[in-house]
């Protein structure tokens, strides 16, 4: 079991406490612990209660009977954006026992992709440079 310690707690509220734990026929330790329990034990969990956003609003207009959206036709961009490979790869060689060894940079799969993504208007990925860390690399000698 727990132990609990009140500071502050106003004389009003104490002498209450007291009175109310006399006409119960308790100590005023077991009124406060029945007080705080029962308190506790009628409210619901907070997390139970909780419902995601979408759920949420499906659940306040239910009773409306919903609406019927009409999911418009997928269309290409009209001004399809030009990708620029801003880390251009140099010329690779293959390693020894490889199996793309007649392939050239063209055919990796970055360039898969560009080309998968070029008639929906490109794709251009947005990755940040990795932070350097503050903490020292470990060595294990």
């Amino acid at each position: 079991m727990a132990t609990i310690t009140i500071r502050n707690l106003d004389e009003k509220i104490k002498r209450r406490l007291q009175v109310r734990a006399a006409l119960n026929g308790r100590s005023m330790e077991a009124e406060a612990r029945e007080v705080l329990t029962g308190l506790v034990q009628d409210q619901p969990d907070p997390g139970a209660l909780r419902e995601d956003l979408g759920t949420a609003i499906h659940n306040r207009f239910a009773a409306l009977g919903g609406v019927d959206l009409e999911i418009p036709p997928r269309q290409f961009a009209a001004n399809p954006t030009t990708v620029i490979d801003r880390n251009p790869s140099q010329d690779s060689q293959p390693t020894e026992g490889s199996s793309a060894s007649n392939k050239g940079p063209e055919e990796d799969f970055g360039t898969a992709i560009r080309k998968l993504f070029a008639p929906l208007g490109g794709v251009e990925l947005q990755i940040p440079p990795r932070r350097k860390s503050h903490r020292p690399i470990p060595t294990f000698d």
